[in-house]
């Protein structure tokens, strides 16, 4: 059974790297882009073509439309090509451009941001191609990962989380960055700042803006999305928009806070040295210790495309990495099937992770995790995306982990 996640899980479930429908028909000017995954209070979308309407949970996303909220609103919108986008209150944007060809898992994607916070998971078309977000004041490129930007019409501040590159241009130069947890503030008319680390409590304001209340009336976005009944892992229902009963069920981590694990390493990684993040490699020469092993233990989420029709999933995994061989172990369970296999690492900070299907009844299958340890010393966390392929299957999505042992706000 997957694990059921706590509220402030689900927002960023629902704005996981999501894996591509791999059958869609071509997308006409203002077909279906995408749709929407979670609400809280009365986001509202305006097709080019049709009256303004209510984004409520499972409601279409088209090409063009205009998306706003007030001061009580949040959406988080899930484009086919698995690309997702949380939008917070008072914010306001358009959908300029959405192509995708599913058979070569390749498009463009195009956002008019003109007001507001946004956090963007990069899906497919971000595999080979950047995702640009306009604002006011610059033009966002987001490579295969994620991305906050918070816009109004004096400044843009954009913040790379995670993933290839982002890059911030105006007025003829380009900033380029790729380390996680920096930041470029672009002001109106100007020229994008130099990338530097993120303010101490910058991002969790951020997040907090995303996230919506909590144990109010309105609910918040997560709890809207719970209330509203995503599709669950197991119920093997839902085709195009038609939602499931659940969201999850069974035990689980849920003790794990996957945004707020995001949230913790980044902000740790920035804020304890920011000018001086070690590569594994110091990690290894200073510790004295080339046997010792870590054990990560982590949740996952994301969708799933199962002989045609299309469910939410979520999982669980445990990573056991050795620091003197630098490689490890990586299991996992998602949407009621076992992986299991070696994991080995890639560059300064990233790990992959190969592993099969270890369920006779789900032959075929393979899960590929790539990732990014973060944090100083031996690394409290870790982060990346993952996607499960097999016959007449496809899904594909976040994780997040921590450190066995690692003490709460740590």
């Amino acid at each position: 059974m997957a694990p059921r996640l706590s509220g402030s899980n689900l927002s960023l479930l629902a704005a996981a790297l999501l894996a591509a429908a791999a059958s869609l028909p071509p997308l006409a000017a203002n077909a279906k882009v995408g749709v929407t995954s979670a609400a809280d209070g009365d986001p509202r979308g305006k097709p080019p073509t049709e009256a303004e309407r209510v984004l409520r949970v499972g409601v279409d996303v088209q090409a063009n439309e205009l998306i706003t909220t007030q001061a009580n609103d949040r959406a988080h919108l899930m484009f086919l090509d698995g690309t997702s986008l949380s939008v917070g209150p008072n914010a306001q944007l358009t959908i300029d451009k959405f192509v995708y060809d599913p058979a070569t898992k390749t498009g463009d994607l195009a956002i008019n941001a003109s007001k507001g916070v946004f956090r963007l998971v990069g899906g497919k078309i971000s595999k080979t191609n950047a995702i640009t977000v306009t604002t006011p004041s610059s033009t966002i490129g987001i490579r295969g990962g994620i991305s906050i930007f918070d816009a109004d019409q004096q400044k843009t501040m954009s913040i790379f989380v995670f993933g290839i590159s982002m890059t911030v241009s105006a007025g003829g130069k380009v900033e380029i960055v790729t380390r996680p947890g920096f930041q470029v503030t672009t002001f109106f008319g100007g020229l994008p700042g130099l990338a530097s680390a993120i303010p101490p409590g910058a991002l969790g304001a951020l997040f907090a803006q995303l996230e919506g209340s909590k144990g109010g009336t309105q609910g918040g976005a997560d709890q809207a999305a719970q209330s509203s009944g995503f599709s669950g892992a197991n119920s093997g229902q839902g085709s195009g928009n038609t939602l499931g009963d659940r969201f999850g069920s069974g035990p689980g981590p849920s003790n794990i806070n996957l945004s707020n694990i995001i949230t913790k390493a980044v902000t740790q990684s920035t804020e304890i040295a920011p000018t001086n993040q070690p590569t594994l490699d110091k990690v290894i020469s200073n510790s004295g210790q080339m046997t010792q092993t870590i054990t990560y233990n982590g949740v996952m989420g994301g969708l799933v495309r199962d002989n045609g029709r299309y469910s939410f999933g979520t999982g669980s995994y445990q990573q056991v990495w050795s620091m003197g061989s630098n490689s490890g172990t990586t299991t996992a369970n998602f949407n009621n099937s076992s992986y299991s296999g070696t994991t080995t690492r890639t560059g300064n900070y990233g790990f992959q992770a190969t592993m099969p299907t270890t369920n006779s009844n789900t032959p075929g299958r393979t899960m590929n995790m790539n990732g990014a340890f973060i944090g100083q010393g031996y690394p409290n966390y870790q982060a990346g995306t993952f996607s499960v392929n097999g016959p007449n299957y496809q899904a594909g999505g976040v994780f997040a982990g921590q450190k066995a042992g690692t003490p709460p706000g740590h």
